[in-house]
């Protein structure tokens, strides 16, 4: 952000934050003090700039060089046969059942 709209930004923060000030201590309550984190976010945009985008960026460089590392063998562990278990509403409905629906046959 350059000077200006670190000024800018500044000159906007402090009319804002008097205008709060004036409008609780007479008893206005115009509502003004809830559009200071749109005003305050408007300046940037307005002057071209988007906040937080330098870490938007380096999220953006991360993620990219976390595309080209080499991926790992997902090939699952050689061991003993896949125990599958009912979970949720198929084990209520396993539990409530009169007849049990057939296991399930997995197959490698």
């Amino acid at each position: 952000m350059t000077g200006r709209d670190r000024k800018l930004l500044l000159a906007l923060a402090v009319l804002t934050l008097a205008w709060s000030v004036l409008d609780a201590s007479l008893g206005l309550h115009t509502g003004v003090s809830h559009l200071a984190p749109f005003l305050l976010l408007l300046v940037p945009l307005l002057a071209g700039r988007y906040v937080g985008e330098r870490r938007l960026a380096q999220l953006v460089a991360f993620v990219q060089r976390r595309r080209h590392l080499p991926v790992r063998s997902r090939r699952p562990a050689v061991g003993g046969p896949v125990v599958w278990m009912a979970r949720g509403s198929e084990l209520l409905g396993r539990s409530l059942a009169v007849r049990p629906p057939p296991p399930l046959v997995v197959l490698l």
